[in-house]
């Protein structure tokens, strides 16, 4: 197995509303021959993201206009930490301003790379019990602009649109998929 030395990092910002950072990488590696990899997102970024399962079995989810795909996706209520918050108040704040619920409890899926060329990590979680609260939803205005809505699905569909490309966060379903299949367990009961 190669071993890769980082020798070098050029950051460039892209986007004209919305800053991003283009991340590329130069390693080098025991043979002498040196490499680049373009990566996307500042290095480092944490971002949060909630499977949220209502008390009646219901999952929410925001149902967005996705350019990348460019067509729209079933997410799960998510985004990126604010300065100084850990994961779990960042996910409850996410989960709160996309769909104006509030969960009994929260559990702790685990963290997943994005993927091979992006830098950011995600973390996970699954809130169960929850319920709408009394002031609803906070969309930020980009969101609302965008058409962005809440919608309820059940955790067949979640399940479904993971294995259908028809959400970005693949991932954590799977991560949570054996509790998944206890919450409908215990909903036919």
């Amino acid at each position: 197995m190669k071993q890769f030395t980082r020798i070098g990092t050029v950051v460039q910002e892209v986007g004209l509303k919305f800053k991003r950072q283009v991340v590329i990488k130069q390693y080098r590696t025991e043979d002498g021959r040196e490499h680049e990899f373009t990566t996307f997102y500042r290095e480092g970024i944490q971002c949060v993201a909630v499977i949220a399962v209502t008390t009646d079995g219901q999952v929410a989810v925001t149902h967005q206009f996705r350019s990348g795909h460019e067509r729209w996706m079933y997410e799960l209520p998510g985004g990126g930490m604010k300065e100084g918050e850990d994961f779990q108040t960042a996910a409850l704040r996410e989960l709160h301003e996309e769909t104006g619920y509030v969960p009994g409890k929260m559990e702790y899926l685990g963290e997943s790379s994005w993927d091979a060329y992006c830098n950011a990590t995600g973390h996970y979680y699954l809130a169960t019990n929850c319920v709408i609260s009394d002031d609803g939803d906070d969309l930020d205005h980009e969101e609302s602009e965008q058409g962005a809505t809440m919608r309820l699905i059940s955790i067949d569909e979640l399940i479904e649109n993971a294995k259908q490309d028809r959400m970005s966060d693949p991932r954590a379903v799977l991560m949570a998929y054996d509790r998944l299949m206890e919450l409908k367990q215990e909903d036919k009961r």
